[in-house]
């Protein structure tokens, strides 16, 4: 929490210097897949609900920058049934639940009435897995780093505000994506795939 806040001071000073420069905030709901291979391995039972997902955001750029810096978070939550492969199969009746903070960086113009883009970066992932929601588990609590790439698909409906489509690739936890396959974890190293609507607002 004090590497987010102390990231969010640097930004809000950034953003604070410089005669011209453009800050924009946005928000956004979706779906999609969540932990793709792991529930798609037909050799343990294992079953992920459509996950919810939801994001805020901060972009900062600079008017002829070929890249603005944006401050996303990005949360996600999905269901989870089946048996638990890493002990000793025990029933799940379950769910996970993380929230990223993310640094990305982000190309996008807004010269026409629609626009594409793209972003890219990585993040820090605090996540929860609650392994039997009957019994109100409290969970297992993992952090890790993730990695994100998203399109962008904007359309204009005034000067300041935008509505946007973004399909997006989270990887979560890439650094234990390329241990061996036999020390990988449940609701661990996978990816998602996932697609928001959202608005942004341009505050100037």
């Amino acid at each position: 929490m004090k590497q987010l806040l102390l990231i969010t001071c640097f930004f809000l000073i950034a953003i604070t210097e410089g005669k011209s420069q453009s800050l924009e905030v946005g928000f956004g709901l979706g779906s999609g897949s969540a932990y793709t291979f792991e529930n798609m391995d037909s050799n343990i039972d294992i079953d992920y609900s459509l996950p919810f997902s939801s994001y805020l955001s901060l972009k900062y750029a600079k008017p002829d920058s070929y890249f603005g810096i944006k401050l996303k978070f990005q949360y996600l939550n999905a269901g989870i049934k089946g048996r638990n492969w890493k002990n000793l199969n025990e029933p799940i009746n379950g769910d996970v639940t993380s929230l990223t903070s993310l640094i990305l960086l982000e190309h996008l113009k807004d010269n026409n009435k629609w626009n594409l883009g793209y972003n890219f970066g990585f993040g820090y992932t605090h996540q929860n897995f609650r392994q039997d929601l009957t019994n109100s588990s409290s969970g297992m609590e993992i952090n890790f780093m993730s990695a994100n790439i998203s399109g962008i698909i904007s359309s204009k409906l005034s000067n300041n505000l935008a509505l946007q489509l973004e399909p997006s690739l989270l990887w979560t936890d890439p650094v234990g994506s390329l241990r061996d396959s036999d020390k990988w974890q449940i609701a661990g190293e996978d990816l998602h795939l996932l697609i928001q609507l959202g608005f942004t607002y341009k505050i100037n």
